[in-house]
């Protein structure tokens, strides 16, 4: 161990405690002028210090790396030069490296949460052999050199519990010191230029990666000997990456590059395991003694792993081809070469599907989603990410995508089949109606509906099955069946828990819920269009209340569907109407299709299967036409049956209700007078008002019954003024309790139109109107007005009489 006594260093350590203090310009400059004049003797002890101090891995917060951006001027660029991959810092790991005796502590507490279980249920991850100390029964000790010490502490920052609670956005990742820094460290420690490889230190006993080591070394605990299966692809990886050694003596210079590739294989397993491991999708397949705790990452988590798998596909996708020079002689692959090839398959590949696995079953259902399903949809396209300094010539989203990623999709397929099985289930439960959903599933139907991808994932999951595939069986849902080749049985193994169930990607299973999806879809623009089609209905009043209405002058024309306006609406019909028409390509589905096969009322079922059977035959403006007279000879409301208490939904109608398939035409159907007091209403008035008229309606409610059952005109003029909210004769559209229908049937007074804005301007434009023009006073004006409504009600008993004998004839 190297942490030795401050005391011991005095002069270095007053140096550095003086320094600390200062701002962030003169700190960085004289911890660069400790670290080039003084000993590596001296400095070595001072390393853990200065790492805590900067990246806070400890009871210090460490530097605001994360807020600390290019507005900041001076100190952004002096912070990202001193610890830049080229700066004062990392040079001095560099070299600290070198000393194979010279290690350093790192809290074992603050490795990922699958890493600590493993370790301390008895299991051994092959990074960490010859990284751990135990002593005695205490926790074991994690050391590590000076290169792993500070990438440890790098990205143990991002996914720091200080860091996750603040809940920061990086917008512009290219401003802030920590994505500028770790962009420049995938610049530097994974070249896409096998030339711009860095000239690493090279350390006095050879480096061997191990990934270049036999894969079938084994994981045990320092007393148990349990081995573990092996990482080996069936017929994935080439044989030469498989062997344990290679059979040809490696020359000092491919020795020596072997040795520099130790750094960049280091760099990217330290980052997977910090940022990729936090979770794991099978509890690594032993671990039932601990109850894991669920790692949620935060947004700026989620865009740095996105920026790292682009860097990744660019690095992969450098790869060099191999030249052979005869039919006789074998292809010698350099060490960049062959790491590149099996960075992915070997190192990457189960933290990356655990991640997005876990992503996709535990993020929350909003529109943050996108984040995630951004970095999935990067992963499974990295025929985008051939070459960065041609961006022009980028391959794009209308584009064919080439046979050449075939082996891609094969060797990866579990990412394109059962995450887009997770997303279907994530997407039944979007609120499609909105903008940022829709351009969720919008963006995965315009992805594997590219030209050529459709085709590949199907010819992919042929050859997963043998000939009952082509006799198009059934294969969905079921376990990992014998028929199942041996890829896939590697890859379900490899990536998935024991008790997963393989199911088709174009099976019976997949496509009976993608025609639910459609069908949701289809629901979703079906309302978007009526609000942009029709125009808003307006609040139903009637009688005296009627010519005093205001409501028209309140209402917010700006927004046509929630918060959404106009533009916004039809740019998500827009996009609804996009991922039908790539969904059906997928599937291989008629546009249309799904909305001819909504269930319906018992009655209807038979007539509809008749209508499927009949599909093949026809075109596709034929089926448009059955499509649209089918739809309009149903009703738009659920299918119910109407009883005393209003209508009761059917087996039938409660699928199309849950379903958003039909609705009902939402009406208030409880006491008007009860309804929210409305922005054009004077709330104390209002409730003056209902005050003064349930007092008058318990006072003469007799009264008021024996004057509206008169035959006369009295009568008449009595259910003018007294009219009740509710006919007698209706039958409710809602179900409603027998009590409250009585009680909203019963004549009643209703003084609430007399707490409207509108009604008072009326009523004091009219007075001075009146007193202006006729000299009336108040008195003249209160009788003015009892003359109205004399004049009003007779008017409406004569008109409604009449009405009425129309009606009935």
């Amino acid at each position: 161990m190297a942490a030795s006594n401050p005391a011991a260093i005095s002069p270095v350590w007053a140096k550095y405690q003086a320094c600390i203090s200062k701002p962030f310009v003169p700190r960085c400059l004289e911890l660069e002028s400790i670290l080039a004049n003084s000993s590596q003797k001296d400095l070595s002890s001072l390393l853990p210090y200065i790492l805590e101090n900067i990246f806070g891995c400890g009871p210090e917060p460490g530097w605001p790396l994360d807020t600390l951006s290019k507005s900041h001027g001076v100190e952004f660029d002096v912070v990202t030069k001193f610890l830049g991959p080229e700066g004062p810092l990392l040079n001095f790991v560099y070299k600290l490296q070198l000393d194979t005796y010279l290690t350093y502590e790192f809290p074992f507490a603050s490795l990922p949460g699958p890493t600590r279980h493993m370790i301390e249920d008895g299991s051994l991850p092959m990074f960490y052999v010859n990284k751990l100390q135990y002593q005695g029964y205490s926790k074991p000790v994690l050391t590590l050199g000076a290169f792993e010490f500070y990438m440890f502490h790098f990205c143990h920052m991002l996914v720091c519990p200080s860091w996750q609670s603040k809940q920061l956005n990086w917008n512009n990742m290219a401003d802030v010191v920590y994505p500028f820094l770790l962009d420049k460290y995938l610049h530097y420690f994974l070249p896409l230029n096998k030339k711009s490889l860095p000239k690493f230190p090279l350390s006095p006993a050879s480096v061997r990666s191990s990934m270049m080591q036999s894969p079938t070394s084994t994981k045990h605990s320092p007393g148990s000997g349990t081995q573990t299966r092996s990482r080996s692809r069936l017929g994935l990886l080439k044989a030469n990456l498989l062997s344990p050694q290679k059979s040809h003596i490696q020359s000092p210079s491919a020795e020596k590059l072997e040795a520099e590739i130790w750094w960049s294989e280091t760099f990217v397993q330290i980052v997977a395991e910090f940022w990729l491991h936090q979770n794991t999708h099978d509890v690594e397949r032993g671990i039932t003694t601990h109850s894991l705790e669920s790692f949620m990452p935060s947004n700026n988590h989620v865009r740095l792993v996105r920026l790292l798998l682009k860097h990744l596909h660019y690095f992969v996708n450098s790869v060099e081809p191999e030249i052979v020079a005869s039919p006789y002689s074998t292809a010698e692959t350099a060490p960049l070469d062959e790491f590149k090839r099996s960075l992915l398959p070997m190192l990457l590949q189960k933290k990356i599907y655990c991640y997005l696995r876990h992503g996709f079953e535990r993020w929350p259902l909003d529109s943050s989603f996108r984040l995630m399903l951004e970095t999935w949809l990067t992963f499974i396209q990295p025929w985008r990410y051939k070459d960065p300094e041609n961006i022009s010539q980028q391959h794009k989203e209308t584009e064919r995508v080439d046979d050449v990623w075939f082996p891609f999709i094969r060797d990866n397929f579990l990412f394109y089949s059962a995450m887009f099985e997770e997303f279907v289930q994530r997407a039944k439960r979007m609120h499609l109606t909105s903008l940022q959903h829709a351009y969720i599933i919008f963006r995965v139907a315009k992805v594997f509906s590219l030209p050529g991808f459709p085709q590949m994932l199907r010819e992919v999951e042929r050859l997963m099955y043998n000939s009952g595939y082509r006799q198009h069986q059934d294969l969905g849902g079921s376990c990992i069946a014998p028929d199942l080749t041996a890829i896939l049985r590697v890859q379900i193994s490899d990536l998935e828990r024991p008790d997963f169930q393989y199911i088709n990607l174009f099976g019976r299973q997949t496509d009976a819920e993608m025609q639910h999806l459609l069908r949701q879809i289809h629901a979703a623009k079906s309302a978007l269009e009526a609000t942009v089609q029709e125009p808003e209905k307006k609040s139903e009043k009637s009688g005296f209340a009627a010519f005093f209405d205001m409501s028209s002058y309140f209402e917010d024309n700006s927004k046509a569907y929630g918060d959404m306006s106009v533009v916004e609406v039809k740019k998500v019909i827009n996009h609804l109407e996009q991922t039908v028409t790539h969904f059906c390509q997928l599937f291989g589905m008629k546009p249309n299709e799904q909305a001819m096969f909504i269930p319906q009322s018992p009655g209807d079922t038979s007539r509809i299967s008749g209508q499927r059977s009949m599909i093949g035959n026809m075109s596709l403006g034929d089926q448009t036409s059955l499509m649209n007279t089918s739809m309009a000879s149903l009703p738009s409301t659920p299918d119910h049956k109407m009883t005393s208490h209003g209508p009761e939904l059917t087996e039938a109608g409660r699928f199309q209700l849950m379903n958003g398939l039909k609705k009902f035409d939402l009406t208030y159907q409880g006491d008007p007078d009860l309804q929210p007091i409305r922005s054009f209403e004077n709330k104390t008035l209002v409730r003056v008002l209902h005050k003064l008229s349930d007092c008058l309606n318990k006072m003469f409610h007799t009264e008021m019954e024996r004057l509206c059952s008169r035959p006369d005109l009295i009568g008449k003029m009595s259910q003018v003024y007294l009219s009740a909210p509710i006919s007698p004769s209706k039958v409710p559209s809602s179900p409603i309790q027998r009590e409250v229908f009585e009680q909203l049937t019963r004549p009643r007074i209703s003084l609430r139109f007399l707490g409207s804005y509108q009604t008072l301007i009326y009523l004091i434009i009219v007075y001075f109107a009146l007193k202006y023009l006729a000299g009336f006073g108040p008195i003249g004006y209160l009788m003015f007005l009892v003359l109205c409504t004399i004049v009003y009600g007779l008017f409406r008993a004569l008109t409604l009489n009449k009405l009425k004998d129309i009606k009935s004839n």
